[in-house]
């Protein structure tokens, strides 16, 4: 329990450090205040835009009136227009430049912010920790009461046992006899017993066994069947519903020609009426003319006829309808009750399925008489659980309870050897974790030396001479073409930085990889440090626990000692050979008497006592001193840190000596020959050079700014001071200038 609350304390150290990183750099950051801010200048850059919008629709109206305007017109506008465009172009690097400054602000408060998911990820697994760690506490003193309950029980039985001693040993020696003889019988009888219930459940396991998988295969075999008549009657409703779509679009196909028909017989009834009426008046006309149209009533008796025979026809063909619609309607509602019936007999061989499986026996009969069996197994192997301890307290029988000690101090081995089987596994698991560690750190070494040797072919590039006979060639035609106009040295100085800017790019490449890649490394080895203290926090707890069961069973072995020592040294070995090594019992035995010892205490209680009643300083340089001296990263780091420091100082009186030298010596001239010559040596192109690469190396952007400070004095000297032959020191500037560049592009990125 100890270590459970000692282990829990190290996590909490060990991850408190990245929360409160966290939640000092976002409480410092003030997120509010920031977003305010931010607000502010989306609403600038905003307006920016409107107005160089507004200023390009202005200028766009202004060459559109330009174009239109004549040419003495253009000659006059063509300034304004110019000025126009120029205000434009500064109000777009004014633009850019906020925009840009604006980024660089945000960026350079967030480039340090440190990555929240480490830290919550580390709550989450603390708070998790902290469940496991509170319900092992749970079970930790639940074990402790059991085991506080069973002291109490010995301890009133010892006041009985000391008064029974005398008597038992005068009965000893008559009972033992007698007591072997019983306890070799019941244990015969025990072993045949258990011998033979286990045999029995085991055939009865088979059997179940046997009958679950018929059970098993038939209710495959149903669901298959059961699968193939749903199937089945998905077909037939499949089929059942295409013929009635059928037989319904049939249907309102007959129905549209009844109607047809009988809209045709209502117009023939209707011509056979309008006929009738005229053969009525053709009949009462052809009284005084019935010689002259008697051919003309043939003619209209005729086609009367021919109509009454056409409807005759007609309503056959519609009652023949009828009757073939009336039996196919009857033939559906048959097929219909033919598969409903099928349904029926399906559902009801399911229900006769179901009810046999659930007559058959359930798997937790057949788990409950799994667990029977291996009880009977684990009481043939004497492993006795902590529930039977109670059952043999209560007893009167102290052979019982001793014979139950035995069995619990077999058992508390048997789950000491698996904690060493454990305990070799973590420790192989270091073993590969230390080998991992020891190839990155080789990796992290040949990283280093590629990223040196990367380094020193730029600084063999910088020194080659067509490099430099290329910029020496700008620099004369520089300087010879002083007099032109500034739109030619405008188009050189592109040319010579772009050329710059693409080295520079180079460079800035290969240092954004190298960074990746170390960040990686970083990464790796983070990981496996935080794997490497889980073990170690791991083996620990083992370790603790080891020690606990060490005393556990001290505590077993003292209280059955007196009790084995009657049954003779032989059996006494017996009991305790499948415990401890020598080596390993060794090992604890010298932990538990250290854990234990009165003296270790007292020393560790005075000093503590001590480091109390010291001061605050006195404290303070106590732990500093402890933490300096006691990690091998932080003694480097001050030996490095002194000799760094003392260089810078050399340094310092050093320069601080060349400068007063030149004051005396020059007075209020600042720069003459023999300074410039000194400057010169002072800062050679290989210093300037290793200064500009160490500081694009390792991100010193104030030693980039030295160097470009340094370089600007030394060019504007060689302009300003006309003492020096310009053509003598053309290579040296050309130089110069090519450091110039390389420290103003790194100070801007």
């Amino acid at each position: 329990m100890e270590s459970i609350q000692a282990g829990s304390e190290r996590e909490k150290t060990a991850t408190s450090s990245p929360i409160a990183v966290v939640c000092n750099f976002w409480k410092e950051f003030n997120l509010e205040k920031e977003r305010s801010g931010l607000d502010e200048e989306g609403l600038k850059i905003a307006e920016n835009q409107e107005v160089s919008q507004k200023n390009r629709r202005k200028l766009a109206e202004n060459t559109r009136d330009f174009k239109k305007a004549s040419s003495g017109e253009k000659l006059n506008l063509f300034n304004s227009l110019l000025k126009g465009y120029q205000e434009e172009v500064d109000n777009l690097t004014k633009r850019a430049k906020f925009g840009e400054n604006t980024f660089l602000n945000i960026y350079q408060k967030l480039y340090e912010a440190p990555d929240p998911y480490p830290a919550l990820a580390s709550i989450a697994e603390q708070e998790q920790r902290q469940s496991e760690l509170e319900s092992e506490n749970r079970k930790m003193k639940l074990e402790l009461e059991e085991f506080r309950t069973e002291a109490t029980h010995l301890k009133n039985q010892q006041a009985t046992i000391r008064r029974l001693e005398e008597r038992n040993r005068q009965l000893e020696q008559q009972m033992e006899d007698k007591v072997r003889e019983i306890v070799e019988i019941r244990q015969r009888s025990l072993a045949e017993e258990n011998q033979k219930t286990l045999e029995v459940l085991k055939e009865r396991e088979q059997l179940l066994q046997e009958q679950l998988r018929q059970a098993k295969e038939s209710v495959m075999n149903m669901q298959r069947i059961h699968e193939f008549a749903q199937s089945q009657l998905f077909e037939l409703r499949a089929q059942s519903e295409e013929e009635r779509a059928a037989k319904q679009a049939e249907l309102n196909l007959l129905m549209d020609e009844v109607e047809r028909a009988q809209t045709r017989l209502q117009s023939i009834e209707r011509e056979k009426g309008v006929l009738r009426s005229q053969l009525q008046s053709v009949n009462e006309e052809s009284l005084s003319k019935q010689g002259d149209h008697w051919d003309s009533s043939d003619v209209l008796q005729s086609s009367l006829n021919a109509k009454e025979k056409m409807i005759s026809d007609l309503n056959m063909e519609l009652h023949q309808m009828e009757i073939t619609l009336s039996k196919e309607r009857e033939q559906q509602m048959s097929e219909i009750r033919k598969l409903n019936a099928l349904l029926i007999e399906k559902d009801t061989a399911l229900m006769e399925i179901k009810k046999e499986l659930q007559e058959r026996p359930t798997v937790k009969v057949i788990e409950d008489l799994r667990k029977q069996i291996k009880i009977l197994q684990a009481v043939g192997y004497n492993s006795i659980e902590s529930e039977d301890w109670e059952l043999a307290t209560d007893g009167e029988e102290m052979s019982k309870l001793e014979t139950l000690l035995l069995d619990k101090n077999k058992k508390m081995e048997h789950e000491l050897t698996q904690l060493k089987v454990k305990i070799s596994e973590k420790s192989s698991l270091l073993e590969v974790s230390e080998s991992k560690i020891g190839e990155l750190i080789a990796k992290v070494n040949e990283q280093q030396k590629l990223i040196s040797k990367l380094e020193d072919d730029i600084l063999k590039g910088y020194n080659s001479s067509e490099w430099k006979g290329s910029l020496l060639n700008d620099w004369d035609m520089n300087d010879m073409g002083t007099n032109e106009t500034s739109e030619g040295t405008d188009q050189r100085y592109v040319s010579t930085d772009q050329d710059q800017s693409s080295m520079l790019k180079v460079i800035c490449n290969q240092r954004d990889r190298f960074r990746t890649r170390l960040r990686e490394a970083e990464e790796e080895v983070k990981l496996l440090k935080e794997k490497i203290s889980l073990l170690m926090d791991e083996l620990e707890k083992t370790k603790a626990d080891n020690v606990k069961l060490y005393g556990k069973i001290r505590y077993v072995q003292d209280y059955s000692h007196e009790k084995l020592i009657s049954r003779g040294p032989k059996k006494y070995a017996e009991d305790i050979e499948s415990g401890f090594g020598s080596d390993v019992e060794s090992k604890y035995k010298k932990i538990y008497e250290d854990d234990i010892n009165p003296f270790a205490a007292f020393s560790k209680k005075e000093r503590d006592q001590r480091y109390r009643e010291l001061g605050i300083r006195d404290k303070i340089t106590l732990t500093s001193g402890r933490f300096l001296l006691g990690n091998k990263y932080a003694r480097t780091f001050i030996f490095f840190y002194s000799i760094g420091l003392h260089l810078l100082v050399f340094a310092c009186l050093y320069r601080m000596s060349a400068l007063s030298y030149i004051r005396e010596r020059n007075g209020e001239e600042f720069l003459t020959l023999d300074a410039l010559e000194y400057l010169t040596v002072a800062w050679r192109r290989e210093q300037l050079i290793a200064l500009v690469l160490m500081s694009m190396t390792w991100k010193l952007r104030w030693d980039a700014q030295c160097a470009l400070s340094s370089v600007d004095y030394i060019m504007l000297s060689f302009e300003e001071s006309r003492v020096i032959d310009l053509s003598s020191t053309g290579k040296l500037i050309a130089e110069l200038r090519v450091l110039r560049i390389l420290s103003l592009g790194y100070v801007q990125l």
